[in-house]
């Protein structure tokens, strides 16, 4: 086993390569974000070097991915006494122990987490997340009503919504479809923020392109558009 390196953009990519009786290269990243590479023993290195580089983009993703769910996972892990915002304000965790069946549930300043095995991270995790998208429905459904009777003047039917996690989006618009999608974390927000959100989705039944009109509509329609998206990158965002 011979360690190398590869120089993709303003970074080092190191990798360990094994020669073996393959047909292809092959590349896989370990669990702990090493590379390995193997190739048969009568490939040319500079082919593999090429390789590498050519899956710089996706190693690079790939690893970044797993730091971010480490990360997530080293700042929290669900257990009683952290706190989880919904609309904007932060529940305590409790974790109560369970025998027939597992959920959450809100008791006063409490999000309460019924669990076989507390130690379970991503039982938390898929308890909470299945939680908050059922809360989400009916939230973002209203937001949209409302926003809508302030848009009665710009005609814009009111959409289907549909609900996902989106990694680096609170919402989008498929204009073609006649559908908006919602970030599940954006339950966490502020109502204010949400509106926001869901009228930045609907403006662009009117706009499709961050245009001019596309911006004097916002302030028409919620002139403090701008303290709100603030609020939103600045409060929750910093916290999920």
């Amino acid at each position: 086993m011979e360690k190398y390196t590869v120089q993709y953009e303003d970074e080092e990519i190191a990798f360990k390569l094994i020669r073996k009786r393959v047909k292809n290269i092959n590349l896989r990243i370990r669990a702990d974000s090493s590379i390995m590479v193997s190739a048969n023993k009568n490939v040319p290195y500079e082919i593999i070097e090429q390789f590498v580089k050519s899956k710089a983009p996706w190693i690079r993703k790939k690893i970044g991915q797993r730091k971010n769910r480490q990360n997530r996972q080293n700042a929290g892990s669900y257990r009683s006494g952290e706190k989880v915002y919904f609309l904007g304000e932060p529940y305590t965790i409790i974790i109560l122990p369970a025998v027939d069946g597992q959920w959450v549930e809100l008791t006063g300043n409490e999000l309460r987490f019924h669990i076989k095995n507390e130690s379970d991270y991503s039982k938390k995790e898929e308890l909470l997340y299945r939680w908050l998208k059922g809360k989400a429905g009916p939230v973002f459904n209203d937001s949209v009503d409302r926003i809508l009777k302030r848009l009665t003047a710009y005609g814009i039917a009111r959409p289907a919504v549909t609900i996902r996690t989106m990694k680096t989006r609170w919402g989008s618009c498929s204009c073609d479809k006649q559908k908006i999608t919602l970030n599940t974390e954006l339950i966490r927000a502020p109502v204010e923020c949400i509106d926001y959100v869901v009228l930045h989705e609907l403006a662009h039944f009117r706009h499709r392109k961050h245009d001019a009109g596309f911006y004097e509509l916002l302030s028409a329609v919620m002139p403090d558009w701008k303290k709100r998206k603030e609020q939103l990158k600045n409060g929750i965002a910093g916290r999920l």
